[in-house]
């Protein structure tokens, strides 16, 4: 399935770099986005390991003529954490490095889909924005356990938002949450790191959405700006898909 695609990334108006990582293939149907974390630029080396590894292990795949299936993207992932971790191991200044992953392959109509951590996806469909993923933050599991009734109040309880449950390159064994979308006609997915989520409400991506007219370029250009104009408090990477039947 062909794609058209436009993505947006800014280092924020706070970090001095950007650790996220992009890697965009819309001939075959493939976008993958990370977010990395770690002192000393481990952060941005993690997400670019990870990007890549998983790119070329999907893209060999779709050489194949396979259509992609979970198995195959839960192989590419753990693939991945392995190429993470095996490289923290090897050099001192990137121990403790990880990154969030987030990746879709578009294919006979559908969209097989798997993400750790909590950059996100979401799908844009009939005017409603609903997000395909959930988030591996303790605030989230809090939520979930009925702790916090939302992310307001965890995070008025003082509970830190960015601590992630799971990520690629923490741990040697690796939980990849994998599922599968069927796309319909008219579909608009966006792919973001927690950059645009946190700044920008999600009622707020979809009426910037609508607003666009189907027009993704300006879209994106607003979503970027909302995120920078709310504080721009971290890196900010966002990939808007249109599927093509």
């Amino acid at each position: 399935m062909s794609i058209e695609v436009v993505s947006r990334t800014d280092r924020g108006l706070v970090r001095k770099g950007n650790e996220d990582s992009l890697a965009l293939f819309p001939q075959s149907g493939l976008v993958i986005l990370a977010d990395g974390m770690g002192g000393y630029s481990a952060g941005e080396v993690a997400s670019g390991l990870a990007t890549e590894t998983v790119a070329a292990q999907l893209l060999a795949d779709f050489h194949d003529g396979l259509n992609v299936t979970g198995e195959q993207v839960t192989a590419a992932v753990t693939a991945a954490n392995r190429v993470v971790v095996d490289s923290a191991e090897q050099v001192p200044e990137w121990q403790g490095m990880g990154t969030t992953l987030l990746l879709g392959c578009f294919h006979g109509g559908r969209v097989t889909y798997a993400h750790i951590g909590d950059s996100r996806l979401y799908r844009y469909r009939a005017g409603r924005l609903e997000s395909l993923t959930q988030d591996h933050t303790l605030i989230q599991r809090l939520i979930d356990d009925g702790v916090f009734a939302s992310h307001e109040e965890g995070k008025a309880a003082g509970v830190n938002t960015n601590a992630l449950l799971r990520g690629v390159g923490i741990g040697e064994v690796l939980e990849v949450e994998v599922a599968e979308d069927v796309v319909e006609e008219g579909d608009l997915f966006l792919f973001c790191s927690d950059g645009l989520s946190n700044m920008v409400p999600d009622a707020l991506i979809e009426t910037t959405i609508g607003a666009s007219d189907g027009e993704i370029e300006v879209a994106a250009d607003r979503l970027l700006s909302l995120a920078l104009e709310n504080g721009g408090l971290d890196n900010i990477s966002l990939v808007l898909v249109r599927p093509k039947q």
